[in-house]
């Protein structure tokens, strides 16, 4: 018989072996294993996700390459893996999928217990279903823990996120261990000279009347370094994400949002401003509480500027959560020049106003970003795509690709 391997690794995992925790440990006992049984592995069907939690399910490409394998039939007789919670740590998403496995006539084999999964009867199907409680128990648990571990550090003033432009992460270690190493024992910020004049010169820049795009486009062709220092330069979207960071004013905020599963996938719940850690920072203040003030101030009346329904939805100008997009390449669409998507502008000649297409990163970031300034009508580039479509459907090309040079 065939025999396909699928191994799974979260970031964290607790109660199991080092050598357990690596995929490359899991398929050599797996493939020991199979040789046990008289199976041959099939080294193209040996489906792996390396750091990658059990409970996500949309964003995990070896588990999707293992259900696509599936239809119309599978080329493989056996799956083997080293346990259940390899599959997944959501009762109800992992149940699903070992269902559509089995209804495929694969049969499942777990080596550590060397037992076979099998959904025939109903005392089978419940304990698949406790076996998926236990283990969502256990991913629930861990994540309690990493929540309240992360609670304490930033309570204690300790970095607990990623990097923040205009700071320095700076590791802080205690005495040497029995190795002789010193460990470290946290993470603090500390103020970056050089990024915080940026930091200030944005939010001067931003009082005094300088929209966003101009701020983006001046930073872009002073060649300032972007945070990160993306290849793509400063974008308008992420200085207004910097004027509303109370970092700078000197406040600490954490908590602010939890990670949730929906769909079979990892999303973001925002969290009650009761629920918010909110801690003083002085020591970390780069804005003069003055100019905060005045920044605050020109945002709020930004806002006030646009018109919005009795909820707050947006009813002017729309951003990408709010609606989708009615246009048909809007962030499809990839400028040959620097990369960036393509983006709907109104251009008006006399009376007439025309809608086309342009490059988003040259509008709004700049020539030192992007040298591409040619728009083409909207109405132009949609109509050739759609022929295009049109005449590779008739001509059979999604059949054969080769039919039509």
């Amino acid at each position: 018989m065939i025999a396909a391997i699928y191994a799974r690794k979260s970031t964290e995992q607790h109660g199991m072996s080092d050598e357990e925790k690596s995929v490359t440990r899991q398929v050599e006992h797996a493939k020991a294993y199979a040789a046990t049984k008289g199976w041959t592995v099939a080294e193209e069907h040996i489906y792996q996700d390396d750091g990658i939690s059990g409970a996500e399910f949309v964003k995990r490409p070896g588990f999707l390459r293992l259900m696509n394998s599936l239809k119309p039939h599978p080329p493989f007789q056996v799956l083997i893996m080293s346990e259940e919670s390899r599959l997944g740590r959501e009762s109800i998403e992992t149940s699903y999928a070992l269902k559509q496995i089995t209804d495929a006539g694969v049969r499942v084999f777990f080596y550590l217990t060397d037992q076979e999964r099998r959904l025939d009867t109903a005392l089978d199907k419940v304990m698949v279903s406790l076996s998926n409680f236990a283990s969502e128990m256990e991913r629930e648990r861990a994540k309690q823990r990493t929540h309240d571990a992360m609670l304490r550090k930033a309570k204690a003033g300790h970095v607990v996120g990623g990097k923040v432009f205009g700071y320095d992460n700076v590791d802080v270690f205690g005495e040497p261990g029995p190795d002789g190493k010193p460990h470290r024992q946290c993470v603090i910020r500390r103020i970056n000279l050089t990024e915080a004049a940026i930091v200030r010169r944005i939010f001067e820049g931003y009082a005094s009347g300088l929209g966003l795009t101009r701020l983006a486009k001046m930073l872009n062709n002073e060649k300032v370094s972007p945070p990160r220092h993306g290849i793509h330069g400063w974008a308008p979207s992420a200085i207004r994400e910097m004027l509303h960071r109370e970092m700078y004013c000197g406040v600490v905020l954490w908590n602010r949002s939890q990670a949730v599963q929906r769909g079979g996938t990892k999303k973001q719940r925002k969290r009650p401003v009761s629920e918010w850690l909110r801690l003083e920072a002085p020591e970390l203040r780069i804005i003069p509480e003055e100019l905060w003030g005045k920044v605050q101030g020109q945002l709020t009346k930004a806002r006030r500027c646009y018109l919005r329904g009795t909820g707050g939805r947006l009813l002017g100008r729309p951003s990408g959560v709010d609606a989708r997009s009615q246009y048909l390449l809007s962030g499809i669409a990839r400028c040959a020049v620097c990369g960036g998507s393509l983006s709907v502008f109104n251009r008006t000649r006399g009376r007439h106003e025309r809608k086309v297409y342009g490059c988003v990163y040259y509008h709004k970031r700049g020539t030192a970003v992007c040298s591409n300034s040619a728009l083409v009508g909207m109405d132009i580039l949609d109509s050739a795509l759609l022929h295009s479509i049109q005449r590779c459907s008739t001509s059979g090309f999604w059949r054969n690709p080769c039919a039509v040079p």
